[in-house]
């Protein structure tokens, strides 16, 4: 560990071997083969949408792809012992090995070049590192730390060409926004939901196309089953209504359980891609619903947890519809605090 940052390292076996001091050899691959063809370099990233003001998380990792081993050495650096020993995983050093100890290539739409100025001259010798055959070794940190600029809104691609250029990573598009919560009005009081934007990316936009087009303002709850959940969002205020437009969305089903406050689409019997603007609130824990239906969104807070209380406990006839109609006034896409989008 360093004393500026915490690093995770990936390893897979491998090991690593140090080179007396002075300038190190070109890295070196089984003679028949280009490093090209011998080790491949790649950019993960577990999250692809990230929060305004978020960790951009991404891992690089570096595989022997040949049955024999592969010497990795950062051009123009010093090779030798005199830095302090970090233990295995890919060195720092080799993720700033692109031309002039570049790391990231990082452009935007706004800025092409953003990412070129970034550079990380080693202040110790480089260990070299030599992958046994179809070996792994990677380091994964928050890229922001050196390119603040993936802060701000915005598409960024992505790009690492280690080694001097002799390897390249396939792009990765990070797509950094401005994360929403939602602010429902009723006449019985206000709830505000959370959008689980890394559960169900698709159903959040969804949501948030039709907030904004002001679909549901003056729809109404048509259901509602005490105890269990309420039912609305439906433009014929009957159960049988989809979006104007007639899109539905495919599944995101995900590990959200359906507890207290957890929304998620409403489904058509036996067609799971038939999500399209009619949603559902749980009031109450609902085991069965987890893994079933797309949960997108939470009611957090106790103010609205009071409001979910009272919208759950009015009078409904034999068929379950509340006997005085339960408006949505408003529903509104407002910027999440920083505590809802989480620590940097």
């Amino acid at each position: 560990m360093t004393s500026a940052m915490s690093w995770i390292l990936t390893i897979s076996v491998c090991f690593l071997s140090q080179s007396p001091a002075g300038e190190p050899e070109p890295p070196t691959a089984p003679a028949d083969k280009p490093l090209s063809q011998s080790v491949r370099a790649e950019l993960r990233a577990a999250k692809t949408t990230i929060p305004v003001g978020g960790k951009v998380v991404v891992e690089f990792v570096v595989q022997n792809v040949t049955d024999e081993p592969v010497t990795l050495t950062v051009p123009g650096a010093l090779a030798g012992k005199e830095r302090p020993d970090l233990g295995m995983g890919l060195p720092l050093e080799h993720v700033f090995s692109a031309v002039d100890f570049r790391g990231l290539e990082v452009a935007s739409e706004q800025n092409p070049r953003m990412g070129d100025r970034v550079v990380r001259k080693p202040e110790f010798p480089v260990p070299q590192i030599t992958l046994a055959p179809f070996a792994t070794v990677g380091l994964r940190f928050d890229v922001a730390r050196f390119y603040p600029g993936l802060h701000q809104g915005g598409v960024y691609r992505l790009a690492w060409r280690p080694y001097g250029g002799a390897v390249e990573a396939r792009p990765l598009i990070i797509q950094v926004v401005q994360y929403k919560q939602v602010v429902m009005e009723t006449e019985l009081g206000t709830l505000t939901m959370r959008l689980l934007y890394d559960k169900a990316p698709h159903h959040v936009a969804n949501f948030l196309d039709l907030i904004d087009k002001r679909f549901y303002n003056g729809k109404a709850f048509h259901m509602a089953y005490a105890n269990q959940f309420l039912l609305g969002g439906c433009p014929e205020g009957t159960g049988t209504g989809k979006r104007p437009d007639g899109v539905c969305l495919p599944p995101e089903f995900n590990d959200t359980p359906f507890d207290l406050g957890t929304v998620a689409m409403a489904l058509i019997e036996a067609d799971p891609g038939s999500a399209s603007c009619q949603f559902f609130i749980c009031l109450s824990r609902q085991p069965a619903w987890d893994g079933r239906y797309t949960a997108f969104a939470k009611v957090e807070g106790p103010q609205s947890l009071e409001t979910l209380r009272r919208l759950g406990s009015v009078a409904v006839d034999e068929e379950h519809t509340p006997t005085k109609p339960l408006v949505i006034k408003t529903m509104t896409a407002v910027d999440a605090p920083y505590a809802v989008r989480g620590p940097r």
